[in-house]
């Protein structure tokens, strides 16, 4: 079970990458504000659900799993948010690299 909710967490943060092939820092801090959708220097679960969900990937009821799993696995210092550091950092994962 855990093997799976690690594979969905995964598999979500390719789609938070949205198909970048050049993983620069001007890239990553652009796709962090793209997603820290209020500006206040975090992806917050509100956040997070929204840019997942306008992806269209994932249906209703996985939605809402995927983003625990994102945050269960991101969210180091357990705050409820992704902070740029944190957001970095689960990019940096290599299970978390784009093949």
């Amino acid at each position: 079970k855990q093997w799976y909710q690690r594979r969905v967490a995964i598999t979500a943060g390719h789609r938070m990458k949205n198909n970048i092939e050049d993983n620069t820092f001007d890239d990553r801090l652009k796709l962090f504000k793209q997603y820290d959708l209020d500006s206040n220097g975090y992806i917050n679960r509100y956040d997070l659900k929204e840019c997942l969900q306008k992806d269209n990937y994932y249906d209703d009821k996985e939605l809402d799993v995927v983003v625990d799993l994102v945050l269960h696995f991101g969210d180091s210092n357990h705050d409820g948010k992704l902070s740029y550091i944190e957001f970095l950092e689960m990019l940096e994962k290599p299970d978390c690299q784009l093949g």
